[in-house]
């Protein structure tokens, strides 16, 4: 539907009704949608799965659990054009935007990277 319709991006997952994620937390029973470290991983694999869908030709803005420049990496990785924050955000305040920034620039020149576009879908290239 996406690719028919042309529509020019999509945001990937900030929030989750799911609550079996294997552990337990005093507020997991809560109602409402449950965001940041919990979503994670399940952000990742949507991101992934919408990437390979498209073949990488619709931008994906990629939200879910980013706190750190790895979180950020993964994302991109899987497919993400560009980031979210939010949840983060809320604990952490305004400083961990130059920290996050800081730890990708280090993770994207390691890899041999000029910018976050050369690393886009980075886990789907065949090696």
């Amino acid at each position: 539907v996406v690719m028919e319709t042309g529509v020019d991006g999509i945001v990937i997952s900030n929030t989750t009704i799911k609550r079996d994620f294997g552990w337990e937390h005093p507020n997991l029973h809560e109602k409402g949608g449950l965001s940041g470290r919990p979503v994670k991983g399940m952000s990742t694999r949507v991101i992934s799965d919408f990437y390979r869908l498209t073949d990488g030709k619709v931008p994906i803005v990629g939200v879910g659990g980013i706190e750190s420049g790895k979180d950020a990496f993964d994302k991109i990785a899987a497919g993400a054009s560009a980031v979210q924050l939010y949840t983060g955000l809320i604990y952490r305040g305004p400083r961990m935007v130059p920290e996050i920034k800081a730890e990708l620039a280090l993770i994207l020149a390691e890899k041999g990277y000029k910018n976050v576009a050369e690393a886009v879908g980075e886990a789907h290239r065949k090696t």
